[in-house]
């Protein structure tokens, strides 16, 4: 099967489950305690594929909200531990990030970007592919990260559909015979390439029934996980633990709202929707949250979504007003629209943000300077020479 065919089926396979989901609100019982969400990448920046890739900027952007907005990029073992009893509580805002298959991205987009927030993650790959085409990872790559790190689970061996339903054909024997070696063959192969224990797996299409989840057990394996719709909670099934599908369809604001924000009413915010800030200034952004009062004052924080460290704030809860004065690496930042946002959570534990775009614009170069002056043809006194002014960028 070719990588284009595989990919095709992926997506349709994944299909219904991605048009049909919701942003996720959670019940007053669910508040009680922490529950994680887990991401579900594919592919990072490849053309050849126009549906479950997603953009190399999108992706970036996706890593730095998490880092720079209050969330908690937590190993899946310490999920699975939460899951089952081994760990007391897990943070608030919690994430898991899980990238499926073994495509080169994963190695030449993902691991740098993960290495430089400090963000674990899990890779579930099917041995079938790995070193078979350009657009795979090599066991060197696997093994490179997992040295790093990088939690390497399995995906089956060749990533075909498991349950038995999708193999009418095949009587009993000959089928747990051929789900043996999707399972078992896969854990021993990768924990032979990687040297490290192999505990997850991850179902092909996020296809499954009882007959697989029971045939994994066996198989020796802790948990796996599903492309069913929703968070991980205390007490969930730890062989259905359910993920969050991001593939490119989704923008930046459906990304935040599949996490789980809600709406965050703020007034007199700086810079304003689309305004064009002067270069030479210093960015001051600022809003004011008229319903302060409801909100949890230590959850309230404010960032510009842009690479480099984040800039510190300062809020005044008598006024509900915040504050960041970005002043470092302006520079950087022209021609940019750049992306603000304030979050917190409100009392009854529901996370708000509000968001708002702004731009410095490119600095202009004179339009038409005049000629040098020559000794023969001076400038008369009293006439100023010169081109016409840069004009502001219009806002857009």
């Amino acid at each position: 099967m070719t990588a284009r065919a595989l990919q095709a089926i992926i997506f349709s396979s994944l299909l219904a489950t991605s048009l049909s989901a919701r942003p996720y609100s959670r019940s007053a019982a669910e508040d009680d305690a922490p529950a994680a969400t887990v991401l579900c990448y594919h592919i990072v920046e490849s053309p050849q594929d126009p549906r479950m890739e997603i953009s190399r900027d999108a992706f970036r952007q996706q890593m730095r909200y998490l880092s720079m907005t209050g969330y908690n990029v937590i190993p899946l073992r310490e999920l699975y531990d939460y899951v089952t009893g081994k760990r007391a509580s897990i943070p608030r805002n919690s994430v898991v990030i899980t990238i499926d298959d073994g495509w080169r991205s994963t190695y030449t987009e993902v691991f740098p970007e993960m290495q430089k927030f400090g963000f674990p993650f899990t890779v579930f790959i099917y041995p079938h592919i790995i070193g078979q085409t350009s657009h795979a990872l090599s066991w060197r790559q696997v093994k490179q990260m997992a040295d790093a790190g990088v939690d390497i689970e399995s995906h089956s061996f060749s990533h075909p559909f498991l349950t038995k339903r999708r193999h009418s054909a095949l009587d009993d024997r000959d089928y747990y015979q051929w789900l043996d070696h999707e399972l078992e063959g896969s854990k021993k192969e990768i924990e032979r390439e990687t040297g490290h224990t192999v505990s997850f797996l991850a179902y092909p299409y996020g296809d499954y029934d009882h007959f697989l989840v029971a045939a994994c057990a066996r198989a020796g394996y802790a948990a796996a996980l599903t492309c069913d719709y929703g968070r991980v909670r205390k007490a969930s099934d730890p062989l259905r633990m359910k993920r969050f599908v991001i593939d490119k369809r989704m923008d930046f604001a459906a990304f935040r709202r599949y996490l789980g924000a809600g709406s965050m009413r703020v007034q007199d915010v700086t810079p304003m929707p689309n305004q064009v800030f002067e270069p030479e200034q210093p960015i001051v952004i600022s809003a004011k949250l008229p319903n302060h009062e409801t909100l949890d004052p230590k959850s309230i924080g404010m960032a510009l979504i842009t690479p480099g460290k984040p800039s510190p704030f300062s809020y005044d809860a008598q006024s509900g007003s915040i504050t960041m004065v970005v002043s470092d690496a302006i520079q950087t930042l022209k021609g940019k629209s750049l992306r603000a946002l304030v979050w917190a959570t409100d009392k009854a534990g529901k996370r708000l943000e509000a968001s708002w775009v702004f731009k410095i614009p490119e600095p202009q170069l004179p339009v038409n300077p005049p000629p040098a002056a020559q000794p023969s043809s001076l400038t008369p006194a009293g006439v100023i020479a010169g081109g016409p002014s840069g004009a502001k960028s219009s806002p857009r």
